[in-house]
């Protein structure tokens, strides 16, 4: 939590389509989730999950949706037919959807925040050696020993290119397998595949030159550092890094381009989250808005779940294991259909905020120091925060971003107790502990169910309802006999 987030426990409502759009608060307990997400467009789901991309890539809110602006700015200047528009808008919206993929090799390799150290990188010149190396002392073992930090720097020196050519290689690939499995089909993954290539061959993963790298990638790479540069450092900064990169790291047609964008520019890095939310869904190319349906909706969560649990080896398929067992628990309860597919979605997409905790932290083996756990205590915070900006998905986000609260109120992050808490997120919160006890952890071998069930059966009516408990028990019961029948 940077220094101007607000205080998660009292974030106002914002506008939004000229309705109020409050942030769900301490006592506001829905009983069930997704009642109003049958018309959700899939411009706006994308643009809210792009918050989530943001948080991997280290960047602040925001910096997706003002890269697809100055994007679909220069794709309109250049008077691209609707079909390039379009691809070039949802690449633009999933363009960091692999980053999370190389985020443990990001935190192996320099042993710090991989965060901070994916920050810094959008702002150097890595193909000049000089640069890339003071970015590799800066990065690499921030906070310990000289000592420490030179072997780390050694042995960066000697596998550095190599190695940084395999992570972007596995978020290029990443990035475009889930483009592709979320349906938008070839164009906007080629171009997320390509975002890493410069105009004049010197980039990654397959060193393409010129027209060879697809020309909405030579888009999406100019407009990205044209948005990073300009937030930070203002947009003459901006527009005179590009000019320094015209004809080296991009299409020089595109440079001159987007000179002329400064005022709009200088215009949308003023823009609030809300405010860049309405103008990308403004933008939307075509006569009409494409609609999420249940089988896109489950699409795109379990896309999604597979960002956030690509992030740490050991979280690999936490999400959609932890929605399976809720799915279990709840029908062992008797829900009703329509709330076993809602509770499905808001169990793949229950961890988006975990995105905001960097790999030294998820992957460390030892106890977590206070101000560590209270990073962690602020995942669910971000996940109702990203979730929260769906119109319709107001009680799917407090659902699923209230699988840490407790019965006795000593859970996160609202502090929620008894029946504030709805059976949504209670069943969650049993599938969610349930799921990271039977796994592998860095601190700890994975438990035998008999044993995560009776650990867990100590927070009976504490932290965990009775009736959850129960069902899941039932659930492994059943579970164990299928496997002796077959």
């Amino acid at each position: 939590m940077t220094p101007s987030d607000p205080d998660p426990r009292s974030v106002p409502g914002r506008p939004h389509g000229g309705r109020a759009r409050p942030v769900s608060g301490r006592g506001a307990a829905p009983a069930r989730v997704g009642a109003d997400a049958e018309s959700v467009r899939v411009s706006e789901l994308l643009a809210a999950l792009s918050f989530a991309l943001d948080l991997t890539e280290g960047q602040p809110f925001g910096h997706a949706l003002r890269s697809c602006l100055i994007g679909m700015r220069l794709a309109e200047r250049l008077d691209l037919p609707v079909q390039e528009r379009r691809d070039l808008y949802y690449a633009m919206l999933l363009k960091d959807v692999g980053c999370s993929s190389n985020a443990a090799r990001v935190f192996e390799l320099f042993g710090g925040d991989d965060r901070a150290a994916k920050h810094a990188l959008k702002r150097v010149d890595w193909t000049n050696y000089l640069l890339a190396a003071r970015y590799a002392f800066t990065q690499t073992a921030p906070g310990t020993s000289w000592f420490h930090r030179a072997r780390r720097l050694a042995a960066l020196a000697g596998s550095g290119p190599r190695v940084a050519a395999e992570m972007v290689q596995t978020r290029c690939t990443r990035g475009a397998e889930i483009v592709t499995e979320l349906g938008f089909g070839a164009g906007p993954a080629a171009a997320v595949a390509a975002l890493d290539e410069h105009w004049d061959g010197h980039g990654q993963p397959r060193g393409l030159r010129r027209e060879e790298i697809p020309l909405i990638a030579r888009i999406i790479g100019l407009a990205q550092t044209v948005e990073v540069f300009a937030v930070i450092d203002g947009v003459t900064e901006a527009l005179a890094v590009a000019r320094a990169r015209r004809g080296s790291w991009f299409d020089p047609a595109l440079v001159d381009a987007v000179r002329d964008l400064a005022a709009e520019i200088e215009q949308w890095c003023t823009l609030d989250e809300w405010g860049l939310q309405e103008a990308v869904r403004a933008i939307e190319p075509g006569e009409a808005a494409v609609i999420a349906g249940p089988g896109t909706l489950d699409r795109i969560a379990r896309g999604f779940a597979k960002v956030v649990d690509a992030k740490s080896p050991f979280t690999a398929r936490h999400s959609e294991r932890m929605a399976e067992i809720a799915l279990d628990v709840a029908r062992a309860l008797g829900l009703p259909e329509r709330e076993l597919r809602d509770l499905g979605q808001a169990g793949l997409l229950h961890d988006l905020g975990k995105l905001s905790v960097p790999n030294v932290i998820l992957d460390k083996p030892g106890r977590l120091s206070a101000l560590e756990w209270e990073t962690v205590r602020l995942h669910p915070y971000y996940t109702q925060r990203i979730l929260d900006r769906v119109e319709g998905f107001q009680e799917l986000a407090f659902v699923a971003s209230s699988h840490h609260e407790r019965l006795d109120g000593r859970g996160y992050f609202r502090g929620l107790r008894g029946a504030q808490i709805p059976v949504g997120a209670r069943i969650l919160a049993v599938a969610d502990v349930f799921e990271a006890l039977t796994s592998d952890r860095p601190y700890r071998p994975a438990l035998p169910f008999e044993t995560a069930l009776a650990t867990m059966e100590r927070d009976r009516g504490v932290a965990f309802g009775g009736d959850c408990l129960e069902a899941l028990a039932q659930v492994v019961a059943e579970s164990r006999q299928d496997r002796a029948a077959a």
